[in-house]
Parts: structure tokens; sequence; C-alpha cells
């Protein structure tokens, strides 16, 4: 199988300070809001629970919002992010992108990770996943990248967001069943530009919508095209 995601990032950061809602009574916890890719198989495509290889999927995620009520804490943005996951016969899950902020007059956010050099890999010709990123926002805009592992110390309208990896994908992209990459656009793991630029699958109509169905000529021409390069 192809390689998934490495590294628990900033989703699942353990958060510290005092919190104004109860009087600046202390607080210290671990969150879990990260997702993290998972490798694609031989028989499958990579789950979006996948966590890290220990976790192998049984990823039990928080709710956001008992996560906002149990600390001072704001979630801004947690998604997928369409087109990430490693192409192939079977696709890596894709990336996913969290941003959160705080409520309080100050918060420590303490994180481990991985991933931001080598991504996971693909195998049997299928493309390897992207990278992780870790950023903290600071009130004024300014963005700054963090290393794998940090410690931040966030101010009111601060915030730190996280992109994790993706999951490799297995086999050739060119090989995905055409009907199962129609989906994939649909439900929005995949892009309509990297459905016909990395596995060769033409629509019949664009924007890609319910009702939209696979040109068959057109994908078989394109994939011979792309089989050339």
């Amino acid at each position: 199988m192809a390689e998934g995601a490495v590294g628990p990032g900033v989703g699942m950061a353990v958060v510290s300070g005092r919190d104004p809602r109860f009087n600046g009574a202390p607080f210290i916890n671990q969150i879990h809001l990260n997702i993290n890719g998972g490798p694609a198989s031989p028989k499958a495509d990579g789950w979006i629970t996948y966590g890290i290889p220990v976790v192998a999927g049984l990823m039990y995620r928080d709710s956001i919002e008992i996560d906002e009520l149990k600390h001072p804490l704001e979630v801004r943005r947690l998604a997928l992010i369409p087109g990430t996951g490693g192409a192939g016969r079977f696709r890596g899950a894709p990336s996913a992108e969290i941003e959160f902020g705080i409520k309080s007059d100050a918060m420590t956010v303490m994180y481990p990770g991985d991933g931001q050099e080598e991504p996971p890999k693909g195998v049997r010709g299928g493309l390897d996943g992207a990278r992780a990123e870790r950023f903290v926002i600071r009130k004024n805009g300014e963005s700054t990248k963090l290393t794998n592992a940090a410690r931040i110390e966030l101010a009111p309208g601060d915030a730190v967001r996280g992109i994790d990896c993706s999951g490799g994908g297995y086999g050739s992209p060119l090989e995905r069943d055409p009907e199962r990459v129609l989906d994939d656009v649909l439900e929005r793991y995949e892009t309509e530009e990297r459905a016909a630029d990395v596995y060769g699958v033409i629509f019949d109509s664009y924007p890609v919508r319910d009702g939209s169905k696979v040109d068959a000529r057109a994908t078989d021409e394109k994939r011979r095209a792309l089989a050339t390069i």
C-alpha cells in the first residue's frame, strides 16, 4: 500500500491558559480535530479518518462545538481540500485544513508534527500525497510558517492554521474507473482540472454537476494522449 500522513499537527495540539468565562481558571487539554489523509491500497481509497499510522483509521474526532464550550477557542475553519490526495487507481485521502483562534487574553498552543519536508509516497504508479504546512496568523494578518513541531503564544486576534498531509495513491491514475472520478468531483474530493489533467477523464458538461456524465470517447482519447507523456 501507499504511505499515509505522518504526525498529528495543529489539529491535535495541547492548548493551555486561563479561561475568562470561569474567573480566570487555568485549563490545559489536548484537542483532537485533525484528520490526516489515509493511504490508498490495492483494494480501496484512503480513509479521511486515518489520523497517524498507529491510529490506522480509528480516529474519534472531537466535536467542534464541545471543544469551543470546554476551551476559550474558536474554530474558524475545518474542511477537506479538493484535489490534494495522491492520485491513483485508488486515491489517497485528501488533506484537511484547520484554523482556530482564541477567546481569551492569551493561549499557549503546543503541537507535535511531521510531513513538511517529504510527502507521503504513492506506489505502483500512484502519485505522492501533499505535504503538511503550519502557520501562525497574527491579528494584523501577518502569516508566519511554523516548523514541524512548535510552541506558539497566541494573543487576542491571533490564530493558528494547519494543513494535514494527504495520502499517497496506488496504481496509475489512468487506470481509475472514470465513474469513480466523476463521483470524486461531485463529492469535491477531486477537481475538474485534475480529473482531466491527471486522471484523463472528460465530462459531457462543465461545470460538473448532478446529471453530468463521463464522455467515454473523449476520455479514451485523453488517456491515450497522457500515456505517451
